[in-house]
Formats: C-alpha cells, sequence, structure tokens
C-alpha cells in the first residue's frame, strides 16, 4: 500500500501528452472562433476548405460520363487499345448481353488476339458466328479493364449507330445510374 501512495504522486507530476494548444481568433462577423492550430489564419481555412470543395467536385465529374440516349437506347462512349493503338467506339449500354461485344468492322484497326471461334445466340433466337478476342485495355468513364476478352461479330445492319454491346461482364462489376435527361450515367462506388 505504501508502494501505491509513493507512485500515484509520481504519476501526477508525468507530463500530461495528447492535450493541444487552444487559439482563438476573431473571424469577419465578430464571432470568437477556437483552433488547435495557431499557423493556419482565416484566410488559410477558408482556402483549403475551398480546395477540398473543389477536390470533392471534381471526383463527382470524374465519376460521371456524358453518353447519347436515343429513346431507350443509351450509347456509351469508349476506348478500345490493343496496346499499340487506341480507338473510340460508342457501345450499347444492354443489360441482356451477358458478354461484351464489337462489331467486326469497328475493330479492323486494332490488332487482337484471337482465343478462339464460337457461336453466340441472339435475342431472337437466331445463331451468329463470334471470334473471342483479348484486348489490352477497354476504358469506359472512369475505369480501365485491362486484357478483357470480348467477342466480334459481323453486322449485317451497317445502320446501327453503334460499335457494339457493352454487356454484363462489365456491367455487374460496376454500379451506375443513368439520367436520361442530362444524358449523363453516374457511376457509384460498390457498397
Amino acid at each position: 500500500m505504501l508502494h501505491l501512495a509513493l507512485l500515484l504522486p509520481g504519476l501526477l507530476l508525468l507530463p500530461q501528452t495528447g492535450h493541444g494548444e487552444i487559439h482563438s481568433y476573431v473571424d469577419e462577423h465578430g464571432t470568437s472562433v477556437f483552433v488547435d492550430d495557431a499557423y493556419l489564419s482565416p484566410a488559410e481555412r477558408q482556402n483549403l476548405q475551398q480546395k477540398v470543395l473543389a477536390a470533392e467536385q471534381a471526383m463527382r465529374q470524374s465519376r460521371t460520363t456524358p453518353v447519347e440516349v436515343h429513346g431507350n437506347q443509351v450509347l456509351v462512349p469508349v476506348e478500345i487499345s490493343d496496346g499499340r493503338s487506341q480507338i473510340r467506339a460508342r457501345l450499347l449500354l444492354d443489360t441482356g448481353a451477358s458478354q461484351t461485344v464489337f462489331h467486326r468492322h469497328a475493330m479492323a484497326q486494332l490488332q487482337t488476339k484471337l482465343l478462339g471461334k464460337g457461336w453466340s445466340r441472339l435475342a431472337d433466337g437466331q445463331l451468329i458466328a463470334t471470334d473471342k478476342v483479348r484486348l489490352r485495355s477497354l476504358k469506359v468513364g472512369p475505369y480501365t479493364w485491362k486484357s478483357p476478352t470480348v467477342y466480334l461479330i459481323d453486322l449485317s445492319d451497317s445502320e446501327v449507330p453503334f460499335d457494339g454491346l457493352l454487356g454484363m461482364d462489365f456491367l455487374m462489376e460496376h454500379h451506375y445510374r443513368i439520367d436520361f435527361q442530362q444524358q449523363l450515367i453516374h457511376w457509384q462506388p460498390a457498397d
């Protein structure tokens, strides 16, 4: 008990850590403001706050992609690369397509790695010949899909306003909301 009685006063005399100094200033409205950083003036605080707001706005904009809306069709701009060349294309956002598909003529400038040949079934039940290929990358909005496997088809209707289908192989991994009025896709972080 004597040791405890001697130890307690000794502990009270140890320097306290973890407590910062409090500083105050009067703002432009005459209000006293208390802060824990003496080196940050009111103007510097306002500048810092503006920088934070600008960064948050830039982040929101970087997660937004302008699209073209034609009736119920949403055309999404994409960039495709084979590692040497890069091209832009427009893909129809298609939640009914299990895979991302390009019309062969849209990919003519790129060198792709053929992984195999096969058949795909269209919505109307028709079978169509496909080539399974690998790209270096596919950029959609703020996302870059590295080494995607996509499919090439020959298109019989040359009048369609898009270069292929953006399928569920991409869409199920990236949450989004379409603003049809503003013609934007808002990409949302995964929960």
